[in-house]
């Protein structure tokens, strides 16, 4: 058992995540999986390769039977710009391909938007779910016993939010993300012992991929440049190690560069300039970081719904210890992706299951993970035992928040305290649950401003989905077609949205 438990633990992941997919049958759901954020991540696939034009405009005067959903912004230029940038559009591409082949011959439309091309991105995250693990045990095999590596890979697999957006919004970047930064810290460890031309090429162009796909992710550098540094002396080193493999830093930098060209070209022919910020008016308050509200805020703290990572961040300290070659570069990016995570505007990153925006550094914080589970297994008995109860727990808390999230007895962006306490161990919520919920206030957020937190009554709750839709133009187009196709009013439809919105189960 010992022998196989890496590979073991990797498939009862694997079947869980299938099992879950294939049970509800999502992409059958033409509101699910391309939907929200997925929108603009995928939209890149379906404007250039189905409709041929990246600027959008034939969505205006469109009298085709293909049915696309475009939730890009309209420029001055009279072209629309895509929010997100096209790195997850290359991951999911390989699916897309092929469902784009498969669509009309099996009678789906081929638009870009049916079903085949639903499942295709449910297959993709399931495809990156298993490469990640895969890598990420390679990582942790040259560190740690088989048992050790096949408990990470369930308390990750299992026992975090990783889950849910490896499944139920299999379109989210997290766990491309998760994929690549386990092959990256593979490559890492790969170059140091032994720095090639090849090698170097696979790092700069994962590390431009991870920042195409979420820009914040550009500071994984600090793990390759940190990496087996264990004082100031190495330091040192390790700055004349890499001037003298310049060339190599050069081609890293270069195919890093590489996977850049699309994205600065597409913002060339649709905006005219090279570089272009899509984010309007969000940006990050970097003098006022919310580290207690991303850590322990019970709206969507780190630790409250992702408990075992208090494990990890124990763990760092005993890589001080047991791995100092892990230490510098574990603490330094997770103190660094931290401080970014918390600087934003949104800190709870919209609609989520805890805090998504760390899952990117899970399998970094599985080194630390790792470490804690070996000292564990090194206790006494009785130690032993009293680790291994609260470790499990805090796993299978993890993996039954994403049951609860499933049912609604979490919501998505408006837990309080009180909330969280009416559904704990509950796997539906209660009737009073949703007065207990309290409405992160955008507007204030938005300007850097405190929040001011009240209670919100259930007629509160509806007016302000409203004014959320309302306010965001793409969204009220939407609202303003389903009106029209169903014959009623505007009105009518934007209530019936907000109250499906308000119970909803998702």
């Amino acid at each position: 058992m010992k022998r196989y438990f890496i590979e073991f633990s990797i498939l009862l992941v694997m079947i869980a995540a299938i099992w879950s997919d294939f049970n509800t049958n999502i992409w059958k759901d033409q509101n699910r999986v391309i939907q929200w954020d997925v929108i603009d991540y995928y939209g890149y696939l379906p404007a250039a390769f189905i409709y041929h034009d990246v600027s959008l405009k034939f969505k205006e005067n469109y009298k085709g039977k293909k049915k696309f959903v475009f939730w890009a912004k309209k420029l001055p230029n009279g072209k629309y710009a895509f929010k997100y940038t096209m790195g997850l559009s290359i991951m999911y591409s390989p699916f897309f391909f092929a469902a784009n082949n498969l669509a009309s011959p099996l009678g789906y439309n081929s638009g870009g938007y049916s079903p085949p091309y639903r499942l295709a991105i449910v297959l993709a995250a399931l495809f990156y779910l298993a490469l990640g693990l895969m890598f990420l045990s390679l990582v942790l095999r040259q560190y740690f016993s088989k048992v050790v590596i096949g408990l990470v890979i369930l308390t990750l697999g299992l026992g975090t939010n990783l889950f849910w957006y490896s499944t139920f919004e299999p379109g989210m970047p997290h766990v491309y993300d998760f994929a690549l930064a386990a092959i990256f810290l593979f490559l890492t460890i790969k170059w140091y012992s032994g720095s090639t031309f090849f090698k170097s090429v696979f790092i700069g162009m994962v590390m431009g991929l991870l920042t195409l796909i979420r820009p914040v992710n550009f500071l994984f550098i600090l793990f390759f440049l940190l990496f087996d540094v264990k004082s100031f002396t190495d330091l040192k080193l390790r700055f004349l190690f890499l001037i003298k493999r310049w060339r190599l830093i050069i081609v890293m930098i270069f195919f890093g560069f590489l996977m850049m060209i699309p994205q600065l070209w597409y913002w060339k022919i649709i905006t005219g300039h090279w570089i272009y910020y899509s984010y309007g008016n969000e940006g990050f308050f970097f003098l006022h970081p919310q580290f207690m509200n991303v850590l322990l805020s019970f709206r969507k703290g780190w630790l409250i719904y992702t408990p075992v990572m208090f494990f990890s961040l124990i763990g760092i300290i005993l890589l001080y210890y047991k791995n100092k070659k892990f230490f510098w570069p574990v603490l330094v990016l997770f103190v660094a992706y931290l401080y970014v995570v918390s600087s934003w505007w949104s800190w709870w990153y919209g609609g989520s299951l805890g805090q998504r925006a760390l899952i990117d550094i899970y399998p970094v914080m599985a080194i630390p993970l790792a470490t804690v589970y070996a000292w564990t297994a090194e206790r006494k008995a009785v130690v032993k035992f009293i680790l291994v109860i609260f470790i499990v727990a805090s796993a299978v808390l993890g993996a039954f928040y994403n049951v609860q999230y499933y049912y609604g007895a979490i919501h998505w962006d408006s837990m309080s305290n009180k909330a969280y306490f009416n559904s704990f161990g509950r796997v539906h919520p209660t009737s009073d649950f949703k007065y207990l919920l309290v409405h992160p206030d955008y507007d204030r957020a938005l300007k850097g401003q405190s929040e001011s937190f009240s209670k919100v009554t259930r007629k509160e709750n509806i007016e302000t989905i409203i004014q959320r839709i309302k306010a965001d133009k793409n969204w009220f187009s939407l609202i303003e077609k389903k009106a029209k196709k169903k014959h009623i009013t505007v009105d009518s439809m934007l209530k019936i949205d907000a109250l499906y919105i308000l119970n909803s189960k998702k």
